[in-house]
């Protein structure tokens, strides 16, 4: 019985242009994965802002005439603006009696900003009166872990989190380019929702709110508006779970997905036109054996099987040795830069391997080209060139 024709041997008798492939294959499929890795850090860590916090708290800033009020019906500024009072007292009141809603207040507010990887995203977090800090600090599920609670103006507490990714610390002051030394960090918070607060400074702040501190089932703020009367419009604002939820999908992942598809449909182009002119040049190298192995009675089937095995060794490898390559690189990352960035991170994206994978498979498939042209152009060994 006629054996096959052996693969191995291939890869053992040219082991230089074999590794050449390997390493060439193992680190392009890397950097897919290690760019695949970074972006979705920004992704990880921006899931907590956009999608976690809102379900804990939220913000509103309503217009009068969405309260009611309008100022055609008072005669002075001094009555508009004591009748927009009694409104918005009467709407917190109305929040608070809502199932759901733990507490509600008109407060200050500071701006923070959390930088992924690629991007940034701003937030608010409330100015309060120091009794009430604790309070909300316990509704966020949040625990002081280094520092002191604040006890005098502008002092803040910061999630250990965005204290490391804005390059902070106990004793600095917060936002400094902005707020220069009004607000001093006194405290750091161990929380899962990024919980920054403190209390307010004068009137420095980057505006006023309704700050609603509600649970997950509660934490649509239009649906509880319109549950206690009040029909919102597109001149108020509102910061809830719906709103958030709906930027994360536009600006976060719409984003992302976009920008990793396209760096991978360059990444393949070019992978695909390295390697079909590489493994062109081999072939051509080896006519006169493919041409031997037909004249001693191996059919082209056999020599297309025997190229196909050689192939699969060479790409396995490829991803055994570029997964471990990744993996090693992708601690280092994790260990060294993104804690010390305070980005969430994970390892494994099981999408993202797949499409690497069918890169692979497609680059795989494209190789059938020149591999059907040249057995088919085999010849005899009376055709074998000098």
């Amino acid at each position: 019985m006629k054996s096959k024709l052996s693969a191995l041997k291939f890869v053992r008798n040219n082991k230089k242009q074999v590794w050449v492939m390997i390493v060439a294959l193992s680190l392009t499929y890397m950097t897919m994965y290690i760019i695949n890795f970074l972006f979705m850090t920004t992704n990880e860590s921006f899931k907590t802002l956009f999608l976690e916090q809102p379900k804990r708290v939220a913000f509103l800033y309503l217009t009068p005439d969405t309260m009611g009020v309008k100022r055609d019906n008072y005669a002075s500024d001094e009555e508009y603006t004591l009748a927009v009072e009694d409104a918005r007292n009467k709407l917190i009141d109305d929040i608070k009696k809502h199932e759901g809603i733990s507490d509600a207040v008109l407060t200050q507010t500071l701006y923070a900003n959390y930088q992924g990887i690629v991007g940034g995203v701003g937030y608010d977090f409330p100015l309060l009166d120091k009794d009430m800090i604790q309070e909300f600090i316990d509704h966020m599920g949040a625990k002081l872990i280094e520092g002191r609670m604040p006890c005098g103006d502008g002092e803040i507490l910061v999630d250990e989190k965005v204290l490391k990714n804005k390059k902070m610390e106990v004793g600095g002051y917060f936002n400094e380019s902005s707020y220069g030394h009004t607000f001093k960090v006194v405290g750091v918070l161990e929380s899962d929702y990024m919980t920054c607060v403190g209390t307010p400074h004068g009137y420095t702040n980057a505006g006023w709110y309704i700050v609603v501190s509600c649970d997950e089932a509660n934490s649509d703020m239009t649906k509880v508006l319109m549950d206690i009367g009040i029909m919102p419009t597109e001149y108020d604002t509102i910061f809830d779970s719906v709103s958030w939820a709906d930027m994360y999908e536009k600006e976060v992942t719409d984003v992302i997905d976009v920008a990793l598809l396209a760096i991978l449909l360059v990444v393949i182009v070019f992978l695909a036109i390295s390697i079909v002119v590489a493994y062109i040049s081999f072939m051509r190298n080896r006519v006169n054996e493919y041409c031997l192995y037909t004249s001693i009675g191996f059919g082209r089937k056999d020599v297309y099987g025997m190229i196909m095995r050689e192939l699969l060794i060479i790409f396995g490898i490829s991803i055994i040795l570029g997964s471990i390559i990744t993996v090693i690189i992708m601690i280092l990352l994790g260990e060294f830069m993104l804690e010390n960035m305070g980005l969430i991170y994970k390892y494994f994206y099981p999408q993202h391997l797949l499409r690497i994978l069918a890169a692979f498979v497609a680059i795989v498939g494209i190789l059938q080209i020149p591999i059907l042209v040249t057995i088919n152009n085999i010849r005899t060994i009376d055709m074998i060139e000098e």
